[in-house]
This record gives structure tokens, C-alpha cells and sequence, in this order.
């Protein structure tokens, strides 16, 4: 049986269709055109592989409050959930700590390539902070609230592993 789910890609509201199919796939219909679909997690990290109709795609997937950000063929992907993975919004969803202060992470291993950013600037929510490249493909990492840089902890040229503090707003 098909699961229906109304999703925001990019700026435009989706209507997804998800039914698994008999080879543990699934065929995924968006504005009437079906595509087959296999997903799986690499070890435990934010990366994946994805497979669609046989052509495969190696992707990141960073969690957003509300939905993710998708990092696939160098470009980055909005995805909106109605409600968000980790509630209903607020600080207290997107990992702010007791002090007001959110620490952007790596989702990847990479080379850090661009850094958009300084302590004290002020920064709006969505607003593209650091690009780390992993694998030949520059990933834009955003910020998921406003706020001011307190500080920055990587720079440009720079390796990290995935879960490297990047920076932290407050």
C-alpha cells in the first residue's frame, strides 16, 4: 500500500507517493511520473547511496528542523517537512544548548573551500555559511536559525571529519 506524503522541494509544495515494491525498493510517483528507488545509509553518517531506475548517486542528507538539507551533484536540495523531524520548531529543536549557542557540524568528511562567514557577523536562517567539498562536489552547509557568529573553528583549506565543529551562533 502507498504512503502519501506532502513535502516543500525547493520552493514548491510536492505531493510523494512511496510504495515498496517485491525486491525491496521502492517506487516513488511525483506529478505522475514514477521512478524505482532504492536507499541505503552509509555506516552511520549523513551519506547514502541512492539509486534511481539503475542510475546511482552518491548524496548527503543533513537534517534541518524543519526537513533537510540534500547535498546531491554538487548542488543543494531544500526539503521541507510539514511538521519537521524534531518537532515543532523552536530553539529547543535544532540543538541549541542551555546558553542560546548552536554549533554547526559537519555532515561529511571533507576539505573546507569557502568560508562565508566571521565572528560577530550576523546571519539569517537558510543563509549559506561554509562549503566543504567531499568526493569532487562543493556542499553548501547552512545555517538552520539566525543568529551572530561567536566563533569560527575551521579554515579555508582545512580538513575535517564529519562531526567537526564548523562554527557557532547565538
Amino acid at each position: 500500500m502507498a504512503t502519501k506524503y506532502r513535502l516543500k522541494v525547493r520552493d514548491a509544495d510536492q505531493e510523494i507517493e512511496v510504495e515498496p515494491d517485491d525486491h525491496g525498493n521502492f517506487v516513488v510517483t511525483v506529478d505522475g511520473q514514477s521512478v524505482t528507488v532504492s536507499l541505503a545509509r552509509i555506516d552511520d553518517s549523513a551519506r547514502y547511496s541512492l539509486i534511481v531506475d539503475n542510475k546511482p548517486y552518491d548524496i548527503f542528507a543533513e537534517e534541518t528542523p524543519v526537513g533537510f538539507h540534500v547535498f546531491v551533484g554538487g548542488q543543494t536540495i531544500v526539503v521541507g517537512t510539514q511538521t519537521g523531524r524534531r518537532g515543532k520548531g523552536g530553539p529547543e529543536s535544532i540543538d541549541v544548548d542551555a546558553g542560546g549557542e548552536w554549533a554547526l557540524k559537519s555532515p561529511m568528511a571533507g576539505v573546507v573551500r569557502e568560508i562565508n562567514v566571521q565572528a560577530d557577523d550576523e546571519v539569517a536562517e537558510g543563509q549559506v555559511v561554509v562549503v566543504v567539498e567531499a568526493m569532487k562536489m562543493q556542499n553548501e552547509l547552512h545555517a538552520r536559525r539566525g543568529g551572530t557568529v561567536k566563533a569560527v573553528y575551521v579554515s579555508v583549506g582545512q580538513r575535517v571529519d564529519q562531526g567537526t565543529p564548523l562554527l557557532v551562533l547565538l
